[in-house]
This record gives structure tokens, C-alpha cells and sequence, in this order.
């Protein structure tokens, strides 16, 4: 059957009606894909995103930013490709340390279809062995010598899950054995601890977080121990043996790791007599033998 001009154009019409129709039913958060796909990757460098076969257009001057949890963020360029339905996001760097990433695309940087997107999230992981765990911990203050201690916040790469109820992080003067108790709360991928007091004495000083206190339930372990150093003042030089801290060594100090021992309390640094990292009864015969050799 021949058709007129009239029905024709009239089949155009309602042809480019059902495909605008069509393309407009499409949501695009839902038909949002991006490689590499979320989940786990082995590198992060360079990403392309597509909304089905829907147009794209990224706004001059967005600024897409790969964050990494317990880390630091990045800037990176996003631009259309040629064929106007997919972004190509860059960055200069490529990202192999393990833990959990987030590429974040701000509000409006996407206009797909004519709607303007709300602000983008994908997440991202590079697997975290306990032993890459462990490498990347970091804290705030850093390590060394300081002015004075009071407040620290240690980063971690994975989330933290929650802090064991009643565990305490403690801070000691190793040099005089004083100590400092305080209780630890976990934001994110941070843990946070305040003591009362400034601590400004000069000496040597370890933070300790025990064993089992931070629980995270993708390390696939228990957080064992953890330590950290700090020296205040130039720090003050240890004698070994002078665990009573009177600049003397003799037979009191003998008696004075002996009660460490047998109480269990905290002992200073100068009662590890054998360096060893360790204060157990075999410093009491290194000091008895210091004693009776006269060194």
C-alpha cells in the first residue's frame, strides 16, 4: 500500500517522540558503568564512564578527586570522549597500594540526558594483606621528638569496625616509668585519643594501643599490639639497671625488679638490663652479674 507524504512524516514524528521518550525513561544512576568496575582492582590510574547510550556532558572545570581511606586525596582531569556518552577521568599517578579507594565526581560535573547529577561516589579495593596493613599505619604526631604529648590520631588503611569495650590506650615515660591511661574512639578510618593532660616532662615516651582493642573485620586478624615512640626535650640517657630511678645502681635495684616482676607492673625502661626489649627475670641476673662484676 502506497503511503503519502503526510503519513510518512507523521511516522517520523512519532518515531523521534517513543526514542525521546525512551531515552528519557532511562535513569541515569542506573545505567551508570564505569571500568574498572567497583570492587577489587589491582591499580587505579584511569577510569571511563558510560550512562547506556545516553549523551554526557562534563562541565568545564570539574575536578574529580581519588581519595584513599586513612590516606590523602588527589586531583585528577575528567573530560567527554569524542562520541559524547562517555567520561574519561585521568590521573597522573597510578595507585597500587592496598586499601580501600573512592573516586569521588562533585555535584553538576555530569550532565546526562539534560539532568544535572547529584555528587558521585564509586568505591574501589586494592586487596590489604596484615602485612601491607601494618606498613601503613601512620600517626599524628609523628614519631620522634616532640614539644609535648596529649592528643594522637592513627590512621589506618581499612575501616574501623569499632573499639573493644573497657581497653584503654596508654601513654608511659619509659625513662621514669610514669604512666598515663585514656580511652580511644574510632572514626572512620581513624583512631582518636585525648589525655587529660599535656604531657611536657622531658624523656623517652611509648603511646601503646593493647593487643585486640582496634576491630576491624576485614583485616581477617585480631590488630595486635601497637607502639609508638616519642622523645620530649632531647629525652633523658637511660641507665640500665637503675630501675628505682635514682641515677644509682645497686642492690635496691635489684629488689625494685624483683617487685616489678612478681606485682606485674609497669616496668621503666631501664630495667630491660639485658636490651632485649623485654623485662622478665632474666634482667635480674644481668643485673646481679653488672653488680658483681662492678660495670
Amino acid at each position: 500500500m502506497k503511503r503519502t507524504v503526510q503519513q510518512l512524516f507523521a511516522m517520523l514524528i512519532v518515531a523521534v517522540c517513543y526514542s525521546t521518550v525512551a531515552m528519557a525513561a532511562v535513569d541515569p544512576y542506573n545505567a551508570l558503568q564505569v571500568t574498572p568496575a567497583e570492587g577489587n582492582v589491582t591499580s587505579l590510574q584511569h577510569f571511563t564512564i558510560t550512562f547506556a547510550d545516553l549523551p554526557v556532558i562534563v562541565s568545564e572545570g570539574a575536578i574529580p578527586t581519588l581519595e584513599k581511606g586513612g590516606g590523602g586525596i588527589v586531583e585528577g582531569t575528567m573530560r567527554a570522549d569524542a562520541d559524547g556518552k562517555t567520561v574519561i577521568i585521568d590521573f597522573e599517578e597510578c595507585f597500587t597500594t592496598p586499601g580501600h579507594y573512592f573516586l569521588n565526581l562533585p555535584e553538576n560535573s555530569l550532565t546526562v540526558n539534560g539532568q544535572r547529577l547529584l555528587p558521585l561516589t564509586l568505591r574501589f579495593i586494592i586487596p590489604v594483606s596484615p602485612e601491607s596493613f601494618y606498613e601503613q599505619i601512620t600517626i599524628d604526631p609523628a614519631e620522634g621528638v616532640v614539644e609535648s604529648l596529649q592528643n594522637f590520631t592513627v590512621s589506618l588503611p581499612l575501616m574501623v569496625g569499632e573499639i573493644e569495650y573497657g581497653m584503654e590506650a596508654k601513654l608511659t615515660n619509659t625513662t621514669t616509668g610514669e604512666t598515663w591511661s585514656t580511652d580511644m574512639y574510632d572514626v572512620g578510618y581513624h583512631v582518636l585519643m585525648y589525655f587529660p593532660e599535656e604531657v611536657t616532662a622531658p624523656g623517652n615516651y611509648v603511646l601503646t594501643i593493647p593487643a585486640g582493642a582496634i576491630i576491624i573485620y576485614t583485616l581477617g586478624e585480631d590488630v595486635h599490639e601497637l607502639n609508638f615512640k616519642y622523645t620530649i626535650g632531647g629525652g633523658a640517657e637511660v641507665i640500665r639497671g637503675d630501675v628505682d630511678g635514682n641515677t644509682f645502681v645497686n642492690i635496691a635495684d635489684v629488689t625494685a625488679l624483683v617487685d616489678i616482676l612478681l606485682s606485674g607492673s609497669e616496668a621503666p625502661e631501664a630495667a630491660d638490663v639485658d636490651s632485649d626489649e623485654a623485662v622478665n627475670i632474666a634482667d635480674v641476673t644481668a643485673l646481679i652479674d653488672m653488680l658483681l662484676s662492678g660495670n
